[in-house]
Order: structure tokens, then C-alpha cells, then sequence
């Protein structure tokens, strides 16, 4: 099975290519719109696997949390190229990425914007990590009254960035089981937030 994924939620852009378990990764970063600096990131990477599109057996996108421009750019590309396709293509929690690696139950948790925390709690089942409430965010200086909190309940906490790459080994297990999550973007906070906070 061959996977391509992108994450466009961040202040940088990730691309990976998942051919049967080996990951090949790009990244982009400076001034460059993520929706221009995309397509050749893609590119680059099935050039580097002597691949090209039609090889490819399933796109995946992160749905977010994340930027909420940058949640769109991902998943248009994803929609557009899997239907040019005729593969699947998923919309993926960067959270659920998080929890994907942890060896029981989890909060997984993210660096937001300025210090804020995105994070979720997550069950460790036979076919993956399940949401067990609801995401939410916490600003920087309540980050450690939560975290200590779910540690308390003896939940292990994963904090640290994903990438493409983490979401495509959410994919693979996904498609694997049959097991797609609706096509839509996962958004934690309203449009302009960042932009009406500065």
C-alpha cells in the first residue's frame, strides 16, 4: 500500500510517502504559501520513490487542529487529488496522529498557538486509539494544572508536534480496517482567531 499525506496546519509544511511502511519525508518552511509550495513538495517526494501519481493508493490530510486556513488548503488538495484518482482519501486528527504511538490510554497533546496546548484523551483499543472526550485547548498557563490532572489519572501524556508522517501511519491503519473517518475539517477554534488576537 502506497500513502501520501500532507499537513499544511502549521507555521511549516510536511509531506510523507508511506510505501509499505517506509516513509520518505519533505518538508517546506519560509515564506512560501502552503498552497504553492505543496504540489512541489509532492512532486519532489514521488520523484526521490520513482513513483509517480498513479501509484498511489490512498491520500490523506490532516483535518486539524490546527490553522485554519492551512486545515482547508490540506483538504482541498487531498478531495481533489483522490478524486482525480480514484483512491480514498482521508481527513485525519493530528491528535488521534499523536495518540497513535502511545502504549495505552493517552492524552495526546499538541503546541498550539502562543503557548496554547491542544489536547485528547484517547483509548488504547485493539483497532487503535478511540477518543474518550472531547479535544479542547488550554493557554499556556493552565497547560500544567491539565497535564497533571490526566497524569493523576494515570493517563500517560504524549506532547510533542506530528507531521505527515505520523499521519500516515494513522492512515495506513485505517484503511487497513476499513475504518475512514468522514471527510471534514477538525476545527477547535473559530475562523480568524489567531488573526483577531494579535
Amino acid at each position: 500500500m502506497i500513502v501520501l499525506a500532507v499537513d499544511a496546519t502549521g507555521d511549516g509544511l510536511t509531506a510523507a510517502l508511506d510505501v509499505g511502511g517506509r516513509v520518505l519525508r519533505a518538508s517546506r518552511t519560509g515564506r512560501t504559501p502552503h498552497d504553492e509550495a505543496l504540489l512541489p513538495a509532492v512532486e519532489g517526494l514521488l520523484r526521490r520513490a520513482r513513483l509517480s501519481w498513479k501509484d498511489l493508493d490512498a491520500v490523506a490530510a490532516a483535518a486539524g487542529p490546527g490553522r485554519f486556513t492551512g486545515i482547508r488548503v490540506g483538504l482541498a488538495f487531498a478531495a481533489a487529488a483522490g478524486f482525480r484518482l480514484g483512491v480514498p482519501a482521508l481527513a485525519l486528527s493530528r491528535l488521534e496522529a499523536r495518540a497513535e504511538g502511545a502504549p495505552g490510554d493517552v492524552l495526546a497533546a499538541l503546541p498550539g498557538w502562543k503557548g496554547e496546548v491542544y489536547h485528547q484523551r484517547f483509548r488504547r483499543t485493539r483497532r487503535g486509539p478511540v477518543p474518550d472526550g472531547a479535544a479542547a485547548w488550554a493557554p499556556a498557563d493552565e497547560w500544567p494544572r491539565v497535564r497533571a490532572e490526566a497524569e493523576a489519572r494515570g493517563l500517560a501524556v504524549a506532547f510533542s508536534d506530528v507531521g505527515a508522517a505520523e499521519l500516515a501511519s494513522v492512515a495506513r491503519r485505517r484503511l487497513a480496517a476499513r475504518d475512514l473517518p468522514p471527510f471534514e475539517p477538525f476545527y477547535l477554534k473559530p475562523a480568524g482567531y489567531e488573526k483577531n488576537r494579535r
